[in-house]
């Protein structure tokens, strides 16, 4: 059975650093961010964001070799990975959306992603949707597809608008949105005040 989780808000440096990162890339070729020790170059997506088993730029079984078995996707070891790539994708997505939620957070950004850069992301999350609609009944998370319409429609509204320390109401309330239904709680002094949570202090 699907449930919906809570998920904390990631701290004033984090969020700052989130927008910051996707300048380096928010997805890897089939969506989501890498997982660790996963090698971009030596695999490739169409477009339904699933492996081609494409290596090197060549097609395994080109030139004599033989195509790889492909991982059954609903053997445990497939799930965790699918799972943990989901995960990583997402807090990615809630994070710079919360930035982009609150004023006096965008207002602190060292740095802005792009216009590409912010669709590459939400790209990614959709990418998730889309995965978790394939799922066998009940692996899925019942917040991912809750988010999806606030997702597509900022999708839509980053398509036009150029990322600026000024947020457009729209996007701001469609970030805000699309964290209610991830189950990101809103912050105790609201969103306008909040200005991320502080670093935790070392012992």
């Amino acid at each position: 059975m699907s449930t919906k989780y809570s998920m904390p808000i990631a701290g004033a440096a984090a969020l700052s650093a989130a927008l910051s990162a996707l300048a380096g890339g928010c997805t890897t070729p089939s969506g989501g961010s890498p997982a660790p020790g996963a090698t971009p170059e030596s695999r490739s997506a169409n477009g339904a964001g699933e492996t081609t088993g494409r290596q090197g730029g060549k097609a395994a079984g080109e030139g004599g070799e033989e195509a790889p078995a492909r991982a059954d996707p609903a053997q445990p070891e497939a799930m965790m990975d699918r799972t943990r790539n989901h995960a990583m994708a997402t807090a990615g997505f809630a994070n710079t959306m919360a930035a982009f939620a609150a004023p006096r957070v965008i207002a602190k950004a060292k740095s802005l992603p792009s216009r590409e850069e912010m669709l590459r992301c939400i790209d990614a999350y959709l990418e998730v949707v889309a995965e978790t609609k394939r799922a066998p009944q009940g692996e899925g998370n019942r917040a991912t597809l809750d988010a999806e319409p606030y997702a597509l429609k900022l999708h839509a509204l980053f398509a036009d608008w150029t990322p600026s320390t000024t947020v457009p109401p729209e996007i701001q309330r469609n970030a805000r949105d699309v964290l209610a239904a991830l189950g990101v709680p809103e912050p105790t002094e609201g969103w306008d005040r909040f200005e991320g949570h502080a670093a935790p202090s070392s012992p």
